[in-house]
């Protein structure tokens, strides 16, 4: 009887061994055949006046002075969401930014989404992915790290927009500037890491010069366990 309990408890062993081995290799094929790497770059602009002979120059998610959202931005005209836009990459004081202008300016929603062929690093981006440029002053804000994800880090920074335009006095603009960078991939459900930027600026009246606008850098979200 002993004996027999004892070969009971070691197939039990075994199959349970050999059923963990075949669900690992199952997590993996599911993980290689729907990993994706993509970074998701957003302008809004909100007014509540017509923007009279606009120029801006803004931010854009740059490496070594490259961007290649920027180029997308430029061939595909942000997928041709307003054709009254004019698009360009231009060097400026501040390093390369997305130039933009328009005769006459309204409220306006635009995003661009690049595929990368490689694991983006969402742990580390700084100096290793593309990340909202410029940055200055840029500090580890040691109070909101851990807030969103067991790994996440915040830094927060301070960058620059120009603006220059003719509108009312009384006239409200907002130009919020996003990038999403993430892992994404399909084990019985979607799951993800990223890093991700936000910055937002509020101006008043006509515009014609720089102005410095805060941002947000959060890394190490979501999850890093297939």
């Amino acid at each position: 009887m002993r004996t027999r309990y004892k070969i009971i408890v070691l197939l039990i062993i075994i199959s349970a061994a050999s059923l963990s081995i075949w669900w690992q290799d199952q997590k993996q094929r599911m993980y290689n055949s729907s990993f994706m790497s993509i970074y998701d770059y957003d302008v809004i602009l909100t007014t509540d006046s017509t923007l009279s002979n606009a120029t801006l120059y803004l931010p854009l998610p740059v490496i070594n002075n490259t961007s290649s959202g920027g180029v997308d931005i430029v061939e595909h005209h942000f997928n041709n969401n307003d054709p009254s836009w004019e698009y360009a990459l231009v060097d400026t004081e501040h390093g390369l930014m997305l130039s933009m202008k328009n005769e006459k300016a309204r409220s306006i929603d635009l995003s661009t989404m690049v595929f990368s062929n490689q694991t983006i690093d969402t742990m580390n981006p700084l100096g290793n992915e593309i990340v909202l440029m410029p940055k200055y002053n840029l500090t580890h804000n040691v109070n909101a790290s851990g807030a969103y994800s067991r790994t996440s880090e915040q830094f927060d920074y301070e960058s620059r927009v120009y603006a220059s335009y003719e509108t009312s006095s009384n006239a409200n603009t907002s130009i919020s500037i996003y990038l999403d960078a993430r892992n994404e991939w399909w084990i019985g459900g979607w799951q993800s890491n990223n890093y991700r930027e936000n910055m937002e600026i509020i101006l008043s009246g006509s515009q014609d010069g720089w102005t410095t606008v805060n941002g947000e850098l959060v890394t190490g979200e979501g999850t890093y366990d297939i």
